[in-house]
């Protein structure tokens, strides 16, 4: 009799141990991939900041867009409160974004001149990142030239119909 409840009672714990080992490969597989999303903090920055410009850029006809339900959901970036409010604080403070300031528009975000000009020119952050590490292109933001016109002074018309110019020395 106490063989048989021996080999019960192993045959149920081999049994309970298989389902046990499962749940905990689970969670160790779960642990695996929340760390392997926690990236390095400027590859990261990096990515957000390029998604948030791109987004803003190609939805320039709407005046302002709202970070968490028209930028982050969209593109599937899940951020912790924190981080997220680090990201915040570091894209209004390069001066590219602009958040909406009024009643009802919390979390709403705009893009500047100096964006639009980066957005312009580079077509992106991660651009903007490797032209500074290629030093292909110039670091700065180039502004558009405004023409000044010639230094050549004309005259009106003459009772002849001609016009005569005149070059300043």
């Amino acid at each position: 009799m106490v063989c048989i409840l021996c080999i019960s009672f192993i045959l149920e714990y081999n049994f309970m141990k298989g389902p046990r080992q499962d749940k905990n490969r689970k969670a160790l597989k779960r642990l695996k991939v929340q760390a392997a999303t926690l990236a390095d903090p400027s590859v990261l920055d990096a990515n957000v900041i390029d998604t948030v410009l791109n987004t803003l850029y190609r939805n320039a006809d709407k005046d302002n867009l709202n970070l968490h339900e028209e930028i982050y959901k969209p593109a599937h970036i899940k951020l912790p409160f924190k981080e997220s409010e680090r990201i915040w604080e570091v894209l209004v403070s390069t001066g590219w974004i602009t958040p909406t300031i009024g009643f009802g528009n919390a979390g709403k975000i705009s893009l500047t001149r100096a964006g639009y000009q980066l957005m312009a020119q580079y077509g992106g952050y991660k651009n903007y990142l490797a032209s500074l590490q290629n030093n292909n292109q110039p670091q700065t933001i180039i502004m558009p030239i405004q023409v000044e016109p010639d230094d050549v002074n004309v005259t009106p018309p003459q009772e002849g119909g001609q016009q005569s110019s005149k070059t300043k020395k």
